[in-house]
């Protein structure tokens, strides 16, 4: 509970100098205390022994050498070290010789008192008194008698450095002890609540000790300077974070560098690594985030936070059609899915897909035309290179004649690859069956974007994978899609003489946002301050010495003949 260093090694001092007076007694054959007369004297005024009233004599000495006395003061204390002690008139001349000295001096004559045995204070700073001179004050504040003792603001701040913040310093006295209190016991406070923002401590400290406390109790009021003054990193790279910027890695890394990782680059090995440096309100968050994954259901306060958006997709697997209607966030799903299928060689599940974005609806979320333009394109390219293959010819020109529907709708608002995309399903449709080139995209038969640079490389590498395996017709068809791409490249039109899926890369994309959840709230800057010392608490404790003076009694307690008191 508290740090006794200081106390302790005060209280064997304090020890060891009263056995050096009294060896020192013994070996120059002075008496060991005052006579059994003066004894009964001194237990008029609540000494009793010889110890005792060889202690108070020593106290006396040293207030009369160095305190400021008048001349009736300096006579009381004359008579009472003559052995003639004043009852009415002792006490308030040692409360008021102990006041004019420095407040280490009265905590040393308290402390001496104390040992001693005398108590010359009423029954409240007997309390303090005894907490004060202990060895272990945070042990002695522990029990609950001692919890319920109360001081002034010396005491109060006493208490809760001894505590290291665990007994409160009152709010009638909090005002008087923030201009000096050590900067740890008000660290100890703000750990244990018992200094908050509304206390506005930083008002009454220097400017770094007063930046320092506003960190502590009000980061939100840091501005980037003042937390560059600081050296605050934490919030610093936080404000990047959510500013977008690219944060300069750590080492080890941090939880903004796992965030960037996973939100920004969906870096999906390092969700747990994430999930053991989040808060437990942002864990549980990502959890569910990850729960919701497995069947593409999530809260709407997730769906709607477009900064998630790349993370879900790439954690949600679909086995099915997507609805796009749902939201914003699902259409592009469902829209990227659709084109990967298509690539993947899966033209029926593209088809499907596709469908659910042209089919005709009453309900629903209402998409955007970029979206339903390349929706419409997609429909129109699946519907156009598997017409070949409906169940006669009839079919496959009802099939053609959709096709080009499809393509006009893609077509309506002018995009330049619209229009011509829709000029090769009108050409395939005039083109009599056995006359009609090959209608696919060959880049997307190699499963490769249109245009994708490195595609003969891409070419070599399917190519050997086929010759392993002996898949001789998987060689014919990628030697012949790759024959149409040299083809093409050779033509003045270039790759434009195919149809072009997609129309415009942008309207795939995911959102890059920054999220509002799974973002740790803004924390106070962590504590710089070491636990408060022993200097400082025996300076604290001095102060509240001085303040035990205002308990000294005025008529000293009476011992009868066998010490107890009257």
């Amino acid at each position: 509970m508290t740090d006794p260093v200081a106390a302790r090694r005060a209280a064997i001092a304090a020890e060891k100098e009263r056995l050096a007076r009294a060896r020192e007694r013994r070996r120059s054959g002075g008496p060991a205390g005052a006579s059994g007369f003066a004894q009964r004297k001194w237990r008029w005024v609540g000494v009793d022994g010889g110890e005792a009233v060889q202690t108070v004599l020593e106290v006396l000495k040293d207030i009369e050498q160095a305190a400021p006395l008048t001349e009736s003061q300096c006579k009381t204390l004359g008579q009472a070290q003559a052995g003639a002690p004043d009852r009415e008139a002792l006490l308030p001349v040692v409360r008021a010789g102990l006041a004019g000295l420095k407040p280490e001096a009265v905590l040393r004559h308290l402390r001496a008192l104390w040992a001693a045995g005398v108590r010359w204070l009423n029954e409240a700073g007997l309390e303090r008194c005894r907490i004060l001179c202990a060895t272990a004050p945070g042990i002695e504040l522990v029990n609950a008698r001692s919890r319920a003792v109360s001081g002034g603001p010396a005491f109060s701040l006493f208490a809760t450095a001894a505590t290291r913040g665990a007994i409160p310093v009152p709010n009638a006295v909090l005002a008087q002890v923030l201009p000096w209190a050590p900067l740890s016991v008000l660290d100890d406070l703000v750990e244990h609540g018992g200094l908050l923002a509304e206390d506005k401590p930083w008002t009454e400290r220097d400017e770094d000790e007063a930046l320092y406390l506003r960190a502590r109790l009000n980061p939100i009021s840091i501005s980037p300077e003042e937390a560059e003054r600081l050296g605050w990193d934490g919030l610093l790279r936080r404000r990047a974070f959510l500013a977008g910027q690219t944060i300069v890695r750590q080492e080890p890394e941090d939880v903004w560098d796992l965030l960037y990782d996973v939100v920004s680059d969906v870096q999906v090995a390092s969700l747990d690594a994430l999930d053991a440096v989040l808060p437990r309100a942002q864990q549980i968050q990502l959890r569910d985030l990850r729960s919701g994954a497995l069947v593409g259901q999530w809260d709407g306060g997730t769906v709607r936070d477009r900064g998630l958006w790349k993370l879900m997709a790439a954690l949600w697997r679909p086995t099915g059609p997507v609805d796009p209607r749902r939201s914003e966030f699902y259409a592009l799903v469902a829209l990227n899915r659709a084109y990967d299928l298509l690539k993947s060689g899966d033209l029926e599940g593209a088809d499907r897909q596709a469908e659910s974005f042209v089919r005709e609806r009453k309900k629903g979320h209402s998409l955007s035309t970029d979206l339903m333009d390349e929706a419409y394109t997609i429909a129109a390219y699946v519907t156009a290179v598997t017409s070949p293959e409906a169940e006669n010819d009839r079919a496959a020109r009802d099939r053609l004649a959709q096709a080009e529907t499809y393509a006009e709708k893609a077509a309506e608002n002018g995009h330049p690859v619209a229009v011509r995309n829709l000029a090769h399903v009108r050409t395939w449709r005039s083109t009599p069956k056995n006359r009609r080139g090959a209608m696919t995209n060959p880049f997307l038969e190699l499963g490769l974007d249109h245009g994708a640079e490195g595609w003969e490389r891409h070419c070599r590498e399917v190519f050997r994978r086929y010759e392993q395996v002996g898949d001789r017709a998987g060689q014919a068809r990628l030697n012949w899609a790759e024959d149409r791409i040299h083809e093409a490249a050779g033509h003045e039109a270039g790759f434009d003489v195919f149809f072009q899926v997609p129309l415009d890369w942008s309207r795939y994309e995911l959102p890059d946002a920054v999220p509002r959840q799974l973002v740790p709230p803004l924390e106070p800057m962590a504590r710089r301050t070491a636990l408060t010392s022993g200097a400082d608490l025996e300076s604290i404790r001095a102060l509240a010495a001085v303040e035990l003076l205002d308990d000294f009694r005025s008529t000293a307690p009476h011992l009868d003949r066998h010490g107890s008191t009257r």
